[in-house]
């Protein structure tokens, strides 16, 4: 490969936090508020003009997850943040139950189904509201280029705006970028299915349509406030921390679209296409490896973890081909899953953290990933609070916080 040396030069430090959130989506969001609100000074940095990640610019405008989609599912086991939110969309008029899911019923305050329907518009500006309330500053339009520091330490973060090429620097960062791109950038080490039988999950265009009237009694389509949102064309083995083949996917999901829209009208003769993601929906990526890997007997087991932050109940939706549904009420997450093994001020939120596949496609839904990034944002401020690095954390003093916030953080005995 050819190369052309770039010239050294100074970055000015515009910002200095205890925790910097790298990543705008919905666990960045839920993370640097959980973070403030446990008294850490806190920068959220995100790439383009609005919050939300995959739920807004990639339009999946459904929080999957909150309990197990089929008996047992008796216990919502995320709540918290995550159920904060909801409780705003709702009180907004920007939420409803998921009916793509067979969530047919009532959404009401303080509960929810497995799946919830909302607003990605509400979304974008009560994601605002909130951060701005607990005093998060948010740095919009900026990009995350790389880490700088030796070794296993962070010492700031430089990124790329309008303004140009700067830094920002915090005593823990956390990477909520969804494809694990600080960790990467750190040198720490990951998985990635591409190799031996697993594969990468197919990546979808999502897009939204007017001129279908609201689901009908037990028909399954996302829909709220007169729009209809629509899984689009797929494509498989993207992989989304390779920028050829993220464009190839691109391209190649846009080309597709109109036969989707035709085979709409079919049935819906005035259904017109509103908007396309911003984004391809990236489902899979980077896993970065922490102090522990989530195994498959952990999921389909559901055995206990003493240092146990969420739980994910989500199913398994490509578990050798089948879409694998949990027989209890879901699995526990480890905070050492969330602590990468090569680093000492990272914590990892989202869906890159150290998982194997079947493990980690349950816990990437938008739901478990928002308990996850809760306990992720938390742990940041204690570790600031107490001088400590995420490995030397106690993992009980992280339970009591969360809990005391509200959080689901172990399956609760029968």
């Amino acid at each position: 490969m050819r190369t052309i040396t770039e010239p050294a030069r100074q970055l000015p430090i515009i910002s200095q936090s205890d925790v910097v959130v790298a990543g705008g989506g919905p666990g960045g969001i839920v993370a640097a508020l959980a973070a403030a609100r446990a008294g850490a000074k806190t920068l959220l940095i995100e790439r383009y003009g609005f919050l939300g990640g995959m739920a807004t610019a990639g339009l999946m405008t459904s929080f999957n997850g909150f309990r197990n989609e089929v008996p047992p599912n008796h216990v919502q086991t995320v709540r918290g943040i995550a159920q904060e939110i909801v409780d705003r969309l709702l009180s907004a008029g920007g939420a409803c139950a998921c009916t793509a899911h067979g969530n047919f019923g009532e959404l009401k305050p303080g509960q929810c189904p497995y799946a919830v329907s909302f607003d990605p518009e509400v979304l974008k500006r009560i994601a605002l509201e909130m951060l701005d309330k607990a005093g998060v500053r948010i740095m919009l339009h900026t990009l995350f280029c790389r880490t700088l520091g030796e070794g296993r330490s962070i010492d700031a973060l430089a990124v790329e705006s309008k303004s140009g090429r700067a830094t920002v620097k915090g005593s823990i960062y956390i990477d909520a970028t969804g494809d694990g791109d600080v960790a990467f950038s750190a040198g720490a080490g990951f998985e990635k299915a591409v190799t031996n039988e697993e594969r990468l999950m197919a990546a979808t265009l999502m897009y939204r349509l007017a001129g279908i009237p609201r689901p009908a009694d037990k028909e399954r389509r996302l829909w709220i406030n007169g729009m209809t949102t629509s899984w689009g064309p797929g494509v498989a083995e993207v992989d989304a921390s390779d920028v050829g083949s993220l464009t190839r996917a691109e391209i190649q999901a846009r080309a597709a679209l109109p036969g989707h829209i035709d085979e709409w009208r079919k049935s819906f003769p005035q259904a017109s296409l509103v908007e396309t993601a911003t984004i391809i929906g990236i489902r899979e990526s980077r896993r970065i490896k922490g102090l522990y890997t989530i195994t498959e007997e952990d999921c389909l087991s559901g055995r206990p973890h003493q240092d146990s932050i969420a739980v994910s109940s989500n199913p398994v939706p490509a578990y050798y081909g089948e879409r694998r549904f949990l027989n209890h009420l879901g699995f526990e997450i480890p905070y050492r899953s969330l602590v990468p093994a090569d680093l000492d001020n990272l914590i990892l939120a989202g869906r890159c953290i150290s998982a194997c596949q079947p493990a980690f496609q349950s816990a990437r839904s938008m739901a478990p990933l928002m308990a996850i990034s809760q306990a992720a944002g938390a742990a940041a401020a204690l570790c600031v609070a107490g001088k400590r690095s995420p490995m030397a954390l106690d993992p009980a003093a992280l339970q009591e916080r969360l809990v005391r916030d509200g959080a689901v953080v172990r399956i609760p005995k029968a």
